[in-house]
Protein backbone atom coordinates (compact mmCIF):
# COMPACT_ATOMS: atom_id res chain seq x y z
CA UNK A 1 0.00 0.00 0.00
CA UNK A 2 0.91 3.46 -0.67
CA UNK A 3 2.01 6.32 2.21
CA UNK A 4 -0.50 8.20 2.84
CA UNK A 5 -1.19 11.13 4.73
CA UNK A 6 -4.36 11.37 7.44
CA UNK A 7 -6.35 14.14 8.19
CA UNK A 8 -9.32 14.17 10.79
CA UNK A 9 -11.83 17.04 11.53
CA UNK A 10 -13.50 16.15 15.03
CA UNK A 11 -10.08 14.06 16.38
CA UNK A 12 -11.48 15.20 20.32
CA UNK A 13 -14.77 13.87 19.66
CA UNK A 14 -16.57 10.54 20.83
CA UNK A 15 -16.85 9.01 17.55
CA UNK A 16 -13.02 9.92 16.70
CA UNK A 17 -11.88 8.15 19.99
CA UNK A 18 -13.57 5.14 19.71
CA UNK A 19 -13.98 4.16 16.51
CA UNK A 20 -11.33 6.20 13.95
CA UNK A 21 -8.09 5.91 16.07
CA UNK A 22 -8.54 2.51 17.38
CA UNK A 23 -9.43 1.27 13.65
CA UNK A 24 -6.25 2.92 12.74
CA UNK A 25 -3.63 1.99 15.58
CA UNK A 26 -5.10 -1.79 14.93
CA UNK A 27 -4.86 -1.23 10.82
CA UNK A 28 -1.38 -0.66 12.12
CA UNK A 29 -0.69 -3.25 14.32
CA UNK A 30 -2.10 -5.99 11.63
CA UNK A 31 0.06 -5.03 9.22
CA UNK A 32 -1.82 -2.66 6.68
CA UNK A 33 -0.23 0.65 6.88
CA UNK A 34 3.30 -0.12 6.67
CA UNK A 35 4.06 3.51 4.98
CA UNK A 36 1.80 5.16 7.48
CA UNK A 37 2.60 8.89 6.92
CA UNK A 38 1.31 11.76 8.84
CA UNK A 39 -1.84 11.62 10.79
CA UNK A 40 -3.15 15.12 11.48
CA UNK A 41 -5.51 14.96 14.14
CA UNK A 42 -7.69 18.39 14.57
CA UNK A 43 -9.96 19.55 16.69
CA UNK A 44 -11.63 23.05 18.21
CA UNK A 45 -9.81 22.39 21.34
CA UNK A 46 -6.46 24.03 22.29
CA UNK A 47 -4.25 21.48 23.18
CA UNK A 48 -0.48 20.61 21.74
CA UNK A 49 0.59 17.57 20.67
CA UNK A 50 1.65 15.71 23.87
CA UNK A 51 -1.97 16.80 25.86
CA UNK A 52 -3.81 15.74 22.73
CA UNK A 53 -1.77 11.75 22.41
CA UNK A 54 -2.22 12.02 26.53
CA UNK A 55 -5.65 12.32 25.60
CA UNK A 56 -5.56 9.73 23.44
CA UNK A 57 -4.02 6.94 25.78
CA UNK A 58 -6.91 7.91 28.35
CA UNK A 59 -10.13 7.65 25.77
CA UNK A 60 -9.18 5.88 22.65
CA UNK A 61 -6.62 3.04 23.76
CA UNK A 62 -9.33 1.50 26.29
CA UNK A 63 -11.46 0.60 23.11
CA UNK A 64 -8.62 -1.57 21.31
CA UNK A 65 -8.35 -5.56 22.70
CA UNK A 66 -4.89 -6.29 22.91
CA UNK A 67 -3.24 -3.10 22.24
CA UNK A 68 0.29 -3.76 22.72
CA UNK A 69 2.00 -0.74 24.22
CA UNK A 70 5.45 -0.63 21.57
CA UNK A 71 3.19 -0.27 18.83
CA UNK A 72 0.79 1.86 20.23
CA UNK A 73 4.12 4.30 20.85
CA UNK A 74 4.88 3.55 17.03
CA UNK A 75 1.37 4.66 15.51
CA UNK A 76 1.32 7.67 17.33
CA UNK A 77 4.49 8.92 17.03
CA UNK A 78 3.19 9.65 13.49
CA UNK A 79 0.30 11.89 14.84
CA UNK A 80 0.34 16.07 15.03
CA UNK A 81 -2.18 18.19 16.24
CA UNK A 82 -3.59 21.23 14.93
CA UNK A 83 -6.00 23.52 16.85
CA UNK A 84 -8.80 24.54 14.16
CA UNK A 85 -11.75 26.50 13.46
CA UNK A 86 -13.47 24.92 10.27
CA UNK A 87 -15.00 28.38 9.32
CA UNK A 88 -11.52 30.56 9.36
CA UNK A 89 -9.66 29.91 6.30
CA UNK A 90 -6.53 31.01 7.36
CA UNK A 91 -6.39 27.71 9.84
CA UNK A 92 -6.40 25.90 6.75
CA UNK A 93 -3.18 27.50 5.56
CA UNK A 94 -1.75 26.32 8.39
CA UNK A 95 -3.19 22.75 8.13
CA UNK A 96 -1.62 22.39 4.58
CA UNK A 97 1.75 23.75 5.82
CA UNK A 98 1.33 20.54 8.11
CA UNK A 99 1.16 18.28 4.62
CA UNK A 100 3.78 17.07 3.21
CA UNK A 101 4.08 18.13 -0.30
CA UNK A 102 5.24 15.10 -1.96
CA UNK A 103 2.25 13.14 -0.70
CA UNK A 104 0.17 11.25 -3.19
CA UNK A 105 -2.25 9.92 -1.29
CA UNK A 106 -4.28 12.33 0.83
CA UNK A 107 -7.38 11.09 2.90
CA UNK A 108 -9.78 13.50 4.65
CA UNK A 109 -12.14 12.48 7.66
CA UNK A 110 -14.91 14.59 8.53
CA UNK A 111 -15.69 13.49 12.08
CA UNK A 112 -17.54 16.63 12.24
CA UNK A 113 -21.64 17.64 12.34
CA UNK A 114 -22.44 18.10 8.52
CA UNK A 115 -23.36 21.28 8.97
CA UNK A 116 -19.94 22.22 8.63
CA UNK A 117 -18.99 19.94 5.87
CA UNK A 118 -19.89 22.62 3.29
CA UNK A 119 -17.75 25.47 4.64
CA UNK A 120 -14.91 23.01 5.38
CA UNK A 121 -14.60 22.37 1.77
CA UNK A 122 -14.57 25.73 1.11
CA UNK A 123 -11.55 26.36 2.83
CA UNK A 124 -10.01 23.19 1.85
CA UNK A 125 -10.39 23.69 -1.87
CA UNK A 126 -9.36 27.56 -1.26
CA UNK A 127 -5.65 26.30 -0.04
CA UNK A 128 -5.71 23.74 -3.03
CA UNK A 129 -6.44 20.34 -0.79
CA UNK A 130 -8.87 18.90 -3.46
CA UNK A 131 -6.72 18.10 -6.15
CA UNK A 132 -6.56 14.38 -7.34
CA UNK A 133 -4.40 13.51 -4.44
CA UNK A 134 -7.36 14.23 -2.02
CA UNK A 135 -10.20 12.25 -0.97
CA UNK A 136 -13.13 13.04 1.71
CA UNK A 137 -14.74 10.88 4.26
CA UNK A 138 -18.16 12.01 5.37
CA UNK A 139 -20.51 10.90 7.78
CA UNK A 140 -24.00 10.65 7.58
CA UNK A 141 -26.57 11.57 8.10
CA UNK A 142 -26.31 13.90 5.23
CA UNK A 143 -29.32 16.50 5.58
CA UNK A 144 -32.70 16.23 7.14
CA UNK A 145 -34.50 15.23 4.25
CA UNK A 146 -34.28 15.17 0.11
CA UNK A 147 -33.55 18.76 -0.11
CA UNK A 148 -31.22 19.35 1.92
CA UNK A 149 -29.86 16.36 0.88
CA UNK A 150 -29.14 17.44 -2.40
CA UNK A 151 -28.03 20.92 -1.11
CA UNK A 152 -25.34 19.08 0.61
CA UNK A 153 -24.36 17.46 -2.02
CA UNK A 154 -24.69 20.00 -4.84
CA UNK A 155 -22.51 22.39 -2.51
CA UNK A 156 -19.95 19.79 -2.26
CA UNK A 157 -19.75 18.78 -5.88
CA UNK A 158 -18.48 22.23 -6.12
CA UNK A 159 -14.89 21.25 -4.95
CA UNK A 160 -14.56 17.75 -5.14
CA UNK A 161 -15.84 15.40 -7.79
CA UNK A 162 -18.07 11.68 -6.71
CA UNK A 163 -14.84 9.71 -7.37
CA UNK A 164 -13.07 11.64 -4.48
CA UNK A 165 -16.24 11.68 -1.91
CA UNK A 166 -16.50 8.54 0.25
CA UNK A 167 -19.74 8.79 2.15
CA UNK A 168 -19.25 6.22 5.15
CA UNK A 169 -21.85 3.69 6.44
CA UNK A 170 -20.49 1.49 9.08
CA UNK A 171 -22.72 -1.14 8.38
CA UNK A 172 -21.70 -1.86 5.24
CA UNK A 173 -18.54 -2.77 6.52
CA UNK A 174 -19.29 -5.59 8.73
CA UNK A 175 -18.36 -9.32 7.55
CA UNK A 176 -21.52 -10.83 7.31
CA UNK A 177 -22.63 -7.53 4.96
CA UNK A 178 -19.54 -7.91 3.32
CA UNK A 179 -20.46 -11.60 2.83
CA UNK A 180 -23.78 -11.59 1.79
CA UNK A 181 -22.70 -10.30 -1.89
CA UNK A 182 -20.58 -13.64 -1.98
CA UNK A 183 -22.97 -15.84 -0.59
CA UNK A 184 -25.36 -14.63 -3.44
CA UNK A 185 -23.27 -14.41 -6.08
CA UNK A 186 -21.28 -17.89 -5.70
CA UNK A 187 -23.80 -20.01 -4.12
CA UNK A 188 -26.34 -21.55 -6.74
CA UNK A 189 -28.29 -22.82 -4.00
CA UNK A 190 -29.25 -19.43 -2.90
CA UNK A 191 -28.47 -17.81 -6.62
CA UNK A 192 -31.53 -20.00 -7.82
CA UNK A 193 -33.99 -19.86 -4.71
CA UNK A 194 -33.25 -15.63 -4.09
CA UNK A 195 -36.46 -14.81 -5.93
CA UNK A 196 -40.37 -14.26 -5.77
CA UNK A 197 -41.27 -18.01 -6.64
CA UNK A 198 -39.22 -19.08 -3.64
CA UNK A 199 -39.28 -16.72 -1.00
CA UNK A 200 -42.02 -15.99 1.17
CA UNK A 201 -41.21 -12.42 2.87
CA UNK A 202 -38.09 -10.81 4.11
CA UNK A 203 -37.35 -9.10 7.71
CA UNK A 204 -34.54 -6.52 8.46
CA UNK A 205 -34.24 -5.40 12.46
CA UNK A 206 -32.10 -3.84 14.17
CA UNK A 207 -32.75 -3.35 17.84
CA UNK A 208 -31.02 -1.45 20.82
CA UNK A 209 -31.50 -2.01 24.36
CA UNK A 210 -29.80 1.65 25.06
CA UNK A 211 -31.98 4.50 25.23
CA UNK A 212 -31.30 7.54 24.03
CA UNK A 213 -28.24 7.90 26.65
CA UNK A 214 -26.72 11.69 25.82
CA UNK A 215 -27.63 12.10 22.53
CA UNK A 216 -30.71 13.83 23.49
CA UNK A 217 -30.47 16.66 21.47
CA UNK A 218 -29.35 15.45 18.53
CA UNK A 219 -31.40 12.60 18.77
CA UNK A 220 -34.78 14.32 19.61
CA UNK A 221 -34.09 16.58 16.17
CA UNK A 222 -33.33 12.95 13.96
CA UNK A 223 -35.71 10.46 15.39
CA UNK A 224 -35.27 6.53 14.50
CA UNK A 225 -36.88 7.29 10.43
CA UNK A 226 -33.54 9.19 9.89
CA UNK A 227 -31.17 7.64 12.03
CA UNK A 228 -31.49 3.87 11.45
CA UNK A 229 -34.06 3.86 8.45
CA UNK A 230 -32.85 5.80 5.98
CA UNK A 231 -29.30 5.72 7.09
CA UNK A 232 -28.45 2.24 7.48
CA UNK A 233 -31.68 -0.14 6.59
CA UNK A 234 -32.63 1.06 3.18
CA UNK A 235 -28.82 0.09 2.29
CA UNK A 236 -28.72 -3.37 3.90
CA UNK A 237 -32.29 -3.89 2.03
CA UNK A 238 -30.75 -2.83 -1.27
CA UNK A 239 -27.64 -5.71 -1.02
CA UNK A 240 -30.55 -7.73 -0.17
CA UNK A 241 -33.16 -7.43 -3.21
CA UNK A 242 -30.73 -6.21 -5.98
CA UNK A 243 -29.89 -8.26 -8.61
CA UNK A 244 -26.10 -9.16 -8.35
CA UNK A 245 -24.16 -7.71 -11.23
CA UNK A 246 -21.39 -10.06 -13.16
CA UNK A 247 -18.82 -8.31 -11.50
CA UNK A 248 -18.68 -7.08 -7.86
CA UNK A 249 -16.42 -3.83 -8.46
CA UNK A 250 -17.85 -0.48 -6.95
CA UNK A 251 -19.82 1.26 -9.86
CA UNK A 252 -21.50 -2.37 -10.98
CA UNK A 253 -22.35 -2.55 -7.20
CA UNK A 254 -24.04 0.92 -6.45
CA UNK A 255 -25.58 0.99 -10.00
CA UNK A 256 -27.62 -2.15 -8.81
CA UNK A 257 -28.23 -0.53 -5.43
CA UNK A 258 -29.38 2.71 -7.25
CA UNK A 259 -31.96 0.93 -9.36
CA UNK A 260 -33.65 -1.29 -6.47
CA UNK A 261 -33.87 2.07 -4.25
CA UNK A 262 -35.98 3.86 -7.45
CA UNK A 263 -37.72 0.41 -7.20
CA UNK A 264 -38.93 0.94 -3.57
CA UNK A 265 -42.96 0.97 -4.18
CA UNK A 266 -43.85 5.25 -3.66
CA UNK A 267 -45.57 5.82 0.02
CA UNK A 268 -48.82 7.84 0.39
CA UNK A 269 -50.87 9.38 3.17
CA UNK A 270 -52.86 5.99 2.79
CA UNK A 271 -49.97 3.50 2.48
CA UNK A 272 -48.73 4.82 5.66
CA UNK A 273 -51.47 4.92 7.64
CA UNK A 274 -51.86 0.89 6.91
CA UNK A 275 -47.83 -0.13 6.37
CA UNK A 276 -45.82 2.32 8.68
CA UNK A 277 -45.66 2.03 12.34
CA UNK A 278 -44.01 4.70 14.89
CA UNK A 279 -43.67 4.83 18.40
CA UNK A 280 -41.87 6.12 21.46
CA UNK A 281 -41.31 4.55 24.53
CA UNK A 282 -43.00 5.13 27.70
CA UNK A 283 -41.71 4.25 31.55
CA UNK A 284 -41.26 1.02 32.62
CA UNK A 285 -39.42 -0.24 36.00
CA UNK A 286 -36.04 1.65 36.28
CA UNK A 287 -36.34 2.41 32.41
CA UNK A 288 -37.22 6.17 32.18
CA UNK A 289 -39.83 7.38 29.16
CA UNK A 290 -38.13 9.19 26.47
CA UNK A 291 -40.05 12.20 27.33
CA UNK A 292 -38.13 12.35 30.59
CA UNK A 293 -34.89 11.56 28.67
CA UNK A 294 -32.30 14.67 28.88
CA UNK A 295 -32.18 17.66 26.90
CA UNK A 296 -35.69 16.17 25.24
CA UNK A 297 -38.39 18.93 24.09
CA UNK A 298 -41.38 18.73 26.35
CA UNK A 299 -44.10 16.62 24.35
CA UNK A 300 -42.20 15.96 21.80
CA UNK A 301 -43.44 13.64 18.99
CA UNK A 302 -40.13 12.31 17.93
CA UNK A 303 -40.60 8.35 17.61
CA UNK A 304 -38.11 5.30 18.58
CA UNK A 305 -39.72 2.95 16.91
CA UNK A 306 -40.25 2.25 13.45
CA UNK A 307 -41.93 -0.27 11.41
CA UNK A 308 -42.38 -0.70 7.97
CA UNK A 309 -43.88 -2.88 5.16
CA UNK A 310 -41.82 -2.38 1.97
CA UNK A 311 -43.20 -3.46 -1.00
CA UNK A 312 -40.82 -3.46 -4.56
CA UNK A 313 -42.14 -2.60 -7.97
CA UNK A 314 -39.27 -4.56 -9.48
CA UNK A 315 -40.69 -7.88 -10.54
CA UNK A 316 -38.54 -10.42 -9.41
CA UNK A 317 -40.65 -9.58 -6.03
CA UNK A 318 -43.67 -8.77 -7.09
CA UNK A 319 -45.92 -9.80 -4.10
CA UNK A 320 -43.00 -10.71 -1.92
CA UNK A 321 -43.12 -7.81 1.19
CA UNK A 322 -40.12 -6.92 3.10
CA UNK A 323 -40.81 -6.60 6.81
CA UNK A 324 -38.05 -3.21 8.55
CA UNK A 325 -38.62 -2.06 11.76
CA UNK A 326 -35.74 -0.65 14.40
CA UNK A 327 -36.01 0.71 17.78
CA UNK A 328 -34.56 2.00 21.16
CA UNK A 329 -34.89 0.46 24.51
CA UNK A 330 -35.80 -2.59 22.88
CA UNK A 331 -36.24 -6.32 25.03
CA UNK A 332 -32.31 -7.10 23.43
CA UNK A 333 -30.07 -5.61 20.81
CA UNK A 334 -29.52 -7.21 17.66
CA UNK A 335 -29.32 -6.33 13.82
CA UNK A 336 -30.19 -8.92 11.59
CA UNK A 337 -31.72 -10.69 8.36
CA UNK A 338 -34.73 -13.08 7.76
CA UNK A 339 -34.92 -14.71 4.64
CA UNK A 340 -38.03 -16.73 4.80
CA UNK A 341 -38.60 -19.28 2.40
CA UNK A 342 -41.92 -20.13 1.19
CA UNK A 343 -43.17 -23.96 1.72
CA UNK A 344 -44.02 -25.30 -1.92
CA UNK A 345 -46.21 -28.68 -0.03
CA UNK A 346 -46.98 -28.33 3.64
CA UNK A 347 -48.25 -25.25 4.61
CA UNK A 348 -48.88 -26.32 8.27
CA UNK A 349 -44.72 -26.27 8.44
CA UNK A 350 -42.85 -23.75 9.73
CA UNK A 351 -40.60 -22.41 7.14
CA UNK A 352 -36.68 -22.60 6.28
CA UNK A 353 -34.91 -19.75 7.28
CA UNK A 354 -31.75 -18.01 6.48
CA UNK A 355 -30.80 -15.89 9.28
CA UNK A 356 -27.67 -13.29 8.54
CA UNK A 357 -26.57 -11.77 11.98
CA UNK A 358 -25.10 -8.36 11.81
CA UNK A 359 -24.06 -7.84 15.56
CA UNK A 360 -24.10 -8.41 18.58
CA UNK A 361 -21.99 -11.78 16.61
CA UNK A 362 -21.60 -12.04 13.06
CA UNK A 363 -23.09 -15.29 12.05
CA UNK A 364 -24.97 -16.80 9.22
CA UNK A 365 -27.42 -20.11 10.03
CA UNK A 366 -29.72 -21.76 8.08
CA UNK A 367 -32.56 -22.92 9.91
CA UNK A 368 -33.52 -26.80 8.93
CA UNK A 369 -35.75 -29.28 9.66
CA UNK A 370 -34.29 -32.42 10.88
CA UNK A 371 -34.97 -35.72 12.34
CA UNK A 372 -35.38 -35.99 16.51
CA UNK A 373 -32.74 -38.35 17.65
CA UNK A 374 -34.28 -41.51 18.40
CA UNK A 375 -37.22 -43.68 17.53
CA UNK A 376 -39.37 -41.56 15.96
CA UNK A 377 -39.91 -39.81 12.64
CA UNK A 378 -40.86 -36.97 13.97
CA UNK A 379 -39.06 -33.81 12.92
CA UNK A 380 -37.44 -30.50 14.91
CA UNK A 381 -36.07 -27.64 13.99
CA UNK A 382 -32.00 -27.49 13.94
CA UNK A 383 -29.74 -24.42 12.68
CA UNK A 384 -26.82 -25.02 10.18
CA UNK A 385 -24.38 -22.51 11.42
CA UNK A 386 -21.82 -19.95 9.61
CA UNK A 387 -19.57 -18.62 12.77
CA UNK A 388 -17.92 -15.46 11.30
CA UNK A 389 -16.30 -14.54 14.49
CA UNK A 390 -12.71 -14.95 14.42
CA UNK A 391 -9.76 -12.75 15.89
CA UNK A 392 -8.85 -11.70 11.75
CA UNK A 393 -12.88 -10.19 11.39
CA UNK A 394 -12.27 -6.53 10.56
CA UNK A 395 -14.27 -4.03 12.47
CA UNK A 396 -16.10 -2.17 10.13
CA UNK A 397 -14.09 1.43 10.20
CA UNK A 398 -10.73 -0.58 9.91
CA UNK A 399 -12.02 -2.08 6.86
CA UNK A 400 -13.46 1.02 5.33
CA UNK A 401 -10.62 3.52 5.82
CA UNK A 402 -8.41 0.65 4.59
CA UNK A 403 -10.95 0.88 1.09
CA UNK A 404 -10.64 4.88 1.05
CA UNK A 405 -7.15 4.73 1.14
CA UNK A 406 -6.78 2.21 -1.52
CA UNK A 407 -9.57 4.36 -3.68
CA UNK A 408 -12.52 1.18 -3.22
CA UNK A 409 -15.73 2.43 -3.39
CA UNK A 410 -17.82 -0.19 -3.49
CA UNK A 411 -18.75 -0.25 0.22
CA UNK A 412 -19.76 3.40 0.06
CA UNK A 413 -22.95 5.45 -1.01
CA UNK A 414 -22.93 7.19 -4.00
CA UNK A 415 -24.80 10.40 -3.84
CA UNK A 416 -27.91 9.74 -6.36
CA UNK A 417 -28.34 6.52 -3.74
CA UNK A 418 -29.00 8.42 -0.62
CA UNK A 419 -31.52 10.91 -2.58
CA UNK A 420 -33.35 7.87 -3.96
CA UNK A 421 -33.67 6.84 -0.46
CA UNK A 422 -34.73 10.33 0.76
CA UNK A 423 -37.14 10.51 -1.72
CA UNK A 424 -38.67 7.30 -0.30
CA UNK A 425 -38.75 8.13 3.00
CA UNK A 426 -39.99 12.17 2.83
CA UNK A 427 -43.42 11.24 2.48
CA UNK A 428 -43.15 9.63 6.09
CA UNK A 429 -41.65 12.58 7.42
CA UNK A 430 -44.12 14.94 5.93
CA UNK A 431 -47.19 12.81 6.89
CA UNK A 432 -45.94 12.30 10.72
CA UNK A 433 -44.84 16.16 10.74
CA UNK A 434 -49.24 16.84 9.86
CA UNK A 435 -49.81 14.85 12.60
CA UNK A 436 -51.93 12.30 9.98
CA UNK A 437 -50.93 9.17 11.86
CA UNK A 438 -51.07 8.07 15.73
CA UNK A 439 -47.40 7.94 17.45
CA UNK A 440 -48.18 4.91 19.29
CA UNK A 441 -46.58 3.84 22.66
CA UNK A 442 -44.45 0.81 24.25
CA UNK A 443 -42.69 -0.14 26.94
CA UNK A 444 -39.02 0.59 27.21
CA UNK A 445 -37.49 -2.73 27.66
CA UNK A 446 -40.16 -4.73 25.96
CA UNK A 447 -40.36 -5.75 21.94
CA UNK A 448 -42.15 -2.89 20.80
CA UNK A 449 -46.05 -1.46 19.84
CA UNK A 450 -48.62 -4.25 19.67
CA UNK A 451 -49.30 -1.99 16.45
CA UNK A 452 -45.69 -3.72 14.85
CA UNK A 453 -47.09 -7.21 15.71
CA UNK A 454 -50.78 -6.50 14.31
CA UNK A 455 -49.05 -5.43 11.18
CA UNK A 456 -47.02 -8.44 10.40
CA UNK A 457 -49.98 -10.60 11.75
CA UNK A 458 -52.64 -9.43 9.66
CA UNK A 459 -50.70 -10.63 6.60
CA UNK A 460 -49.96 -14.01 8.37
CA UNK A 461 -46.52 -13.89 9.23
CA UNK A 462 -44.40 -12.89 12.28
CA UNK A 463 -41.34 -11.41 13.14
CA UNK A 464 -38.29 -13.42 14.62
CA UNK A 465 -37.44 -12.09 18.21
CA UNK A 466 -34.03 -13.90 19.02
Amino acid sequence: MQSFDFILFGATGDLAMRKIFPSLYQAYADGFLPHIGKVIATGRSLLNVDEFKDKMSHKSKIHIKNCDDKKWEEFTHNIDYLSINLNETKDFELLKEKINSESKNIVIYFSVSPEFFIKACKNLASVGLNDERVKIILEKPLGMDLKSCQAINNEIAQYYNEKQIYRIDHYLGKESIQNLLILRRFNPIFTSLWKKDYIDYVEISVFETLGVESRGEFYDSTGALRDMIQNHILQILSLVAMKIPDTLDADSIRSAKLQLLRNLKPLDDENIKTNVIRAQYSQSGEFKAYLNEDNIKENSQTETFVAIKVELLDENWKNVPFYIRTGKRMANSFAQIVIYFKDQQYQDIHPNKLIIRLQPENQISLNLKVKKIGKTMDYEENNLILNLNSTLVMQPYERLILDVIEGNQASFNHKEELEAAWAWIDPILENWKNNKTPLYSYFAGSWGPKESFDLIQKDQREWYNA
